[in-house]
């Protein structure tokens, strides 16, 4: 019966995040739908301190707390730098560069969300690239709906390529200890094979929708808010990954280096606002700034000038109740021996690296698309570290890397895979275009279960 109560628990915070309603007068969604669950399973004593301790704590194998650190200081940093405005300067370049060729900046744009991916994460350059590119519309007239997909597509494929891509890298990588570069090493050449074969059959699916000529707007004009703020920013984020790559070799913790230069970050932020204070003088603004009304209602912040703040209010806080309240419940499975349990079955069934592979990615894939990716790869990664897992060290690190690989394409089948879908669509409804969740399957289905299998190979080939 408690199993019973915990998977209801799960399943209730998943569907409130995607679809919020109301219970009478309380409103349930990502922040209260969590909250709500938890609190239920209190009062039922289905789960106690103690175990609430430990789903935030952790033990030597999985500690919570060190991920929920990695993800808010990479998005603060990621953030920091958008907020800049060199992003818009990036979209002028991207659409001057094509010179009226609709192939040629379909093609940018996905490998301009491929590149922003590796350097930023998935979710921030969905939130940040997606109204950038109905910014295009202001440097040219044409249809962005084959732009938008491209975008979103290419930045949940290249997250796979950093240990810092995507939170669930993050969740994956901290449970089992992860090296940085040695994370790179094998991701890289799976992460290339999944995005070339996107970009193929992205081409070949809206190849009709795309606007093949386009006339660039000659009075458009980008705005970086100041470029000194902009190149130090760039700079100091080149500077944290390579910090990051070499982690390992110094001996420091992912979570220490993430935090550090977010507080360098802070502390630049700071310093540059209270410079252009004092002198009295007025910063650039960019599209961001010049589109207050939408942007800040679709973030849900209230206006502000000064970029510390800006960043700190886009973070994306109402995430951290959803994870923090799925790492309790998914601690709960495991003291209720459901983990345990379903890491037996699974190593029954990851005798080989092949089976791993599969075992492990198919139901990563299926789970993402049911419960959302963040929940399935905290589950995954509880299994993973169970002691009732008994696999082959290759084998273990393929089906480990098997669940990377699908909480990342994953989020490509259905807008229910990531939060990132959510927000995209969140982001869509703004600016007046539509996309149902059936068009979005549509695409999904066609697209994402091949590339996937293919990715499957190219990480076998990678480790045998």
């Amino acid at each position: 019966m408690a199993l019973t109560f915990i998977i209801a628990a799960i399943f209730f915070s998943v569907i409130a995040a995607i679809r919020p309603f109301k219970i009478g007068q309380i409103p349930v969604n990502i922040v209260t739908g969590p909250l709500i669950a938890l609190t239920a399973l209190l009062l039922l004593q289905v789960i106690d301190l103690e175990t609430v301790k430990l789903g935030i704590i952790g033990n030597n194998q999985l500690r919570p707390w060190e991920i929920i650190v990695i993800f808010f200081t990479v998005a603060y940093v990621s953030i920091s730098v958008d907020v800049t405005g060199i992003l818009d300067f990036f979209a002028f370049k991207i659409v001057h560069r094509a010179k009226g060729n609709g192939v040629k900046l379909f093609i940018f744009i996905y490998l301009f969300a491929c590149c922003l991916t590796v350097f930023t994460s998935n979710d921030i350059v969905i939130l940040t690239l997606t109204p950038i590119i109905f910014y295009l519309g202001k440097h040219a007239k044409l249809n962005v709906v084959p732009l938008l997909f491209t975008e979103f597509f290419g930045a949940n494929t290249l997250s796979m390529l950093l240990y810092i891509g995507n939170p669930t890298n993050i969740i994956v990588g901290n449970a089992l200890r992860m090296d940085f570069l040695e994370y790179t090493r094998i991701m890289w050449l799976p992460t290339v094979v999944a995005a070339l074969a996107n970009l193929t059959l992205l081409y070949i699916l809206f190849r009709k929708k795309i606007t093949r000529k386009f006339k660039p707007n000659l009075d458009s004009e980008f705005s970086v808010r100041n470029w000194w703020d902009a190149i130090t920013s760039s700079i100091l984020l080149l500077a944290m990954l390579a910090t990051l790559a070499a982690s390992q070799t110094l001996s420091i913790s992912i979570w220490l280096v993430t935090s550090a230069f977010a507080l360098i970050f802070i502390i630049n932020d700071l310093l540059f606002e209270m410079y252009f204070t004092l002198k009295d003088r007025a910063l650039n603004e960019t599209d961001l700034f010049k589109d207050k009304g939408e942007i800040f209602k679709l973030y849900g912040i209230k206006e502000d000038q000064h970029k510390f703040w800006i960043t700190v209010k886009r973070i994306p806080w109402k995430i951290l109740p959803f994870v923090i309240v799925v790492f309790i419940l998914v601690a709960d499975l495991n003291v209720y021996g459901a983990v345990d349990w379903l890491a037996t079955m699974i190593s029954q069934m990851s005798t080989t690296l092949a089976s791993s592979i599969a075992t492990n990615g198919i139901l990563g894939f299926i789970l993402s698309n049911i419960i959302n990716n963040q929940p399935m790869t905290i589950l995954l990664s509880n299994i993973l570290v169970s002691c009732s897992l008994q696999t082959s060290a290759l084998a273990f690190q393929g089906g480990a890397y098997a669940v990377v690989i699908a909480s990342n394409l994953g989020a490509n089948l259905t807008l229910i895979g990531a939060l990132a879908g959510l927000m995209w669509i969140k982001i869509l409804k703004t600016k007046g275009l539509e996309v149902s969740y059936f068009d979005f399957l549509r695409t999904g289905v066609i697209i994402t279960p091949i590339v996937f299998v293919l990715t499957l190979l190219t990480l076998y080939l990678v480790l045998i």
